[in-house]
């Protein structure tokens, strides 16, 4: 019985430790028909913990065989860099002259639920946006209204926040006046503009948006991009279904990659500063995260921030999915998340300057 039970036992260490390793190196390979390995990455946190544990107790209990999670822990140490930020450890940077706030946000339809406004939803949101105040606001799943009885949350929010510049591009439009889609305010002149187009996750077309500015003199790029959506949500979703490959969870993930790389090859043909933000629908270990940084891009939050960053309020306590992500042209000065239980997607900003 003993030696049954010490099998098993190492048998499920070969196994845990062989999981951890997978989930932090298969999510780089592109996603194909019947591939789970894009989801890997959704369990890597836990396998982390569970292998530590898993470790420590081997140890204690004198087992030789304790050196393979730590071997795991080893060969997947390139899984907790782009998940846990130490930059904040460095403190923030002072702002200058040049300094200027760029913020992603989701805006989960403004609060909008079976057509009906969600008051406290909005009035958080006016908050966090008071608080915040940036100079640079992109926010995807913006709803606004035009008629002057419902919703005008494009005039609101231009004339609260002092925005004299902004571009909006209707995804989706219901009943001539109801208009869903992505925007951006800016206290900069927007120079030129651009919808490169790219299919959405919803069965509509959801464009990448790609903007010039005039940021203190210097024109900056921006993109903003709003990828494929799974579909989930804390009531239908479980670690199972993150992990199987379900048709549609495939369909989708192979959706989002081909989105990835839309966006890749078009910031390579843009030769100046570049800011990417937005809603990737993904976590910082995967293949969409991976190709869209690649070695042009910081992480804002890696860079200033300190933990998991968690943008997601929903499923899982490590799930970061919102981005601001600024070449290595610029300096990186602090970062914010603001997180409230009335917000499905908490908003990130960023302090950015020019490097000189």
């Amino acid at each position: 019985m003993k030696l049954s039970r010490l099998f098993n036992i190492r048998i499920a260490t070969y196994v845990i430790s062989l999981m951890l390793v997978a989930s932090a190196w298969l999510p780089l390979a592109r996603p194909r028909n019947y591939m789970p390995f894009g989801f890997a990455g959704l369990a890597f946190p836990v396998l982390w913990v569970i292998v530590i544990i898993l470790m420590a107790v081997l140890w204690k209990k004198q087992r030789r065989y304790w050196r393979i999670p730590l071997l795991a822990l080893v060969l997947s140490i390139r899984g907790i860099i782009p998940y846990f930020a130490f930059g904040g450890i460095r403190g923030d940077v002072d702002a200058s002259a040049k300094s200027f706030t760029v913020m992603t946000f989701n805006s989960s339809s403004m609060g909008l639920k079976n057509y009906k406004t969600d008051t406290p939803v909005v009035g958080k949101i006016d908050e966090v946006l008071r608080e915040a105040s940036p100079d640079i606001l992109c926010m995807e799943e913006f709803y606004t209204n035009s008629r002057p009885d419902r919703d005008r949350h494009l005039q609101r929010i231009r004339e609260a926040g002092k925005y004299p510049y902004h571009y909006f591009a209707p995804h989706f439009v219901n009943w001539k006046t109801w208009h869903y889609g992505t925007i951006v305010f800016s206290r900069f002149p927007i120079i030129d503009s651009a919808r490169i187009p790219f299919k959405g996750g919803y069965g509509r077309d959801e464009d990448l948006l790609r903007l010039q500015l005039l940021v203190h003199g210097d024109t900056v790029s921006l993109l903003v991009a709003h990828f494929a959506s799974y579909q989930l949500n804390s009531d239908q979703y479980n670690f199972r279904r993150a992990i199987l490959p379900f048709s549609g969870r495939r369909l989708t993930k192979r959706l989002i990659a081909h989105q990835a790389n839309i966006l890749k090859d078009e910031m390579e043909k843009i030769p100046g500063p570049v800011i990417v933000t937005g809603d990737f629908n993904d976590v910082p270990l995967s293949y969409t995260y991976h190709t869209v940084r690649g070695n042009r891009l910081q992480d804002a939050w890696l860079e200033r921030g300190f933990g998991l960053g968690r943008t997601f309020s929903s499923i899982s306590p490590t799930l970061r999915i919102d981005y601001v992500l600024p070449d290595e042209r610029f300096l990186v000065e602090d970062v914010k998340v603001y997180r409230s239980r009335l917000l499905q997607h908490f908003p990130l900003s960023a302090r950015l300057s020019l490097r000189r």
